[in-house]
């Protein structure tokens, strides 16, 4: 009888060519590194020490300390694949604003996708949840507990939700986008302000709005003391205030609701009975934050500022109207395409990226990361990464689709303009119910 024993020795001697057969056993090799493509382009969220560099060097540097890291159970090694980059500035297909008549040929990427022989992909949030009913990318729930791995107690929901359809998980977020307050830590200081904190309530808000609104003999502003309009118009107002624009099920307008008309007051009560608030909009706002020749507001409600390193700006968490709520939103997230021949080893790839951007993404997307962000992110101070972490505990994405995103421009708009709250919410619930006909 052959014996466990007799069978592993008549296997070592064949494999090491024994008999004159020059014959090799495929389990007793070394594994294989499979080469596998990452199509990207360049996107806002990279920051930190890869700021100096170009957007296809920061990508470069990624896949370098990947490729280092030989402890991690996702790294090149343990996950025995080799990731090449291929960077190009635009993705094929027209693209346009996602608030415009034309959408967004999914059909022609589809198509450049196959052609460049990708394994993995990043995409916006849009272009995932089309792609994936398409077919073109693999589900990752396929993957869940293959490594342990549980994805909604990893990650935050509020970032992983817009990588999903028709209940299919179809990319990882890198990053985080809550909202949270940029303050300029030297003008408060030199202005006699605190530094925001979690007890700030929308009161006191107002209170040192003021006083940091600096005028002119004439009345002009030479400072304002905040805006709060740049980056998600007023849903941090409603949602504070626990109101809604839309019912969740029967998507009638709630506007002209008393706790939605009340936030809406106090949003609009910020530029034109305070005055604390400039009431440009739009284009018209970033030009005026960004203006080198003035200084931009004290204070701006926004998820990540550029306007320049001569201000030192800091971060804090909302001040608190009725209830915590963070609206928040994710860049990008990495998928898996479909046609990959090498599934498993495109996964580890996939979460080793994922691992390896937590430094050089705003905030990263996984809840432990967040955890010991102090660890990860040395460039942030102590409250600043209490802060975050609270905003990320709070945080709610704002929606994406095209009624209630057209809706609520046309909302904030007729605020900052000056319209009476009653007439811009009814000109607003007039617009959600229109697009939701669309």
């Amino acid at each position: 009888m052959l014996t466990r024993r007799t069978l592993i020795a008549s296997m070592g001697a064949l494999a090491a060519g024994c008999g004159g057969f020059d014959f090799s056993i495929p389990g007793l090799r070394p594994p294989q590194q499979v080469p596998l493509t990452w199509v990207s382009r360049p996107y806002t969220g990279l920051i930190n020490e890869l700021a100096s560099l170009s957007f296809e060097q920061k990508l470069l540097r990624i896949v370098q300390e990947l490729a280092a890291d030989t402890e991690s159970p996702f790294g090149p090694t343990s996950g025995h694949y080799r990731l090449f980059l291929r960077y190009v500035e635009r993705y094929a297909g027209p693209y346009s604003d996602p608030n415009a008549e034309q959408f967004r040929d999914f059909e022609v990427l589809m198509e450049w996708l196959g052609e460049l022989e990708a394994d993995l992909v990043t995409l916006w949030p849009d272009e995932i949840r089309a792609l994936g009913e398409m077919g073109v990318l693999l589900p990752l729930d396929r993957f869940g507990g293959v490594d342990g791995a549980d994805f909604e107690k990893e990650f935050y929901a509020s970032v992983l939700d817009p990588f999903r359809a028709n209940g299919a998980l179809y990319a990882l977020p890198t990053d985080a986008f809550p909202l949270m307050l940029f303050y300029d830590a030297d003008y408060f200081a030199q202005m006699g302000v605190a530094s925001p904190d979690e007890t700030w309530d929308w009161d006191t808000l107002v209170e040192n709005a003021l006083k940091l609104t600096q005028r002119e003999e004439d009345g002009t502003v030479s400072r304002w003391g905040l805006t709060t309009h740049q980056n998600f118009l007023p849903w941090w107002a409603l949602w504070q205030n626990e109101a809604e624009m839309a019912d969740a099920l029967t998507l009638q307008c709630r506007l002209q609701e008393p706790a939605a008309i009340e936030a809406l007051a106090f949003f609009h009560g910020l530029m034109h009975s305070h005055g604390v608030s400039p009431t440009e909009f739009d284009m018209d706002l970033w030009r005026l934050i960004g203006d080198p020749a003035s200084s931009p507001p004290a204070i701006l409600y926004d998820t990540f500022y550029f306007a320049g390193s001569r201000f030192n700006y800091r971060r804090a968490t909302l001040p608190q109207g009725k209830v915590h709520s963070v609206p928040m939103e994710t860049q990008i997230g990495i998928a898996i395409v479909a046609q990959t021949g090498n599934p498993d080893e495109a996964y580890a790839a996939l979460r080793g990226l994922v691992h390896t951007m937590r430094p050089y993404v705003n905030v990263p997307s996984e809840r432990e990361a967040v955890a010991r962000l102090g660890q990860i992110r040395t460039d942030l101070l102590q409250d600043e990464v209490t802060a975050i972490q609270h905003a990320m505990e709070h945080a709610r994405l704002v929606p994406s689709d095209v009624a209630q995103s057209r809706a609520m421009y046309s909302l904030a708009e007729a605020l900052v303009r000056g319209d009476e709250v009653a007439s811009a919410v009814n000109h607003a619930c007039s617009v959600l119910y229109e697009n939701q006909r669309v």
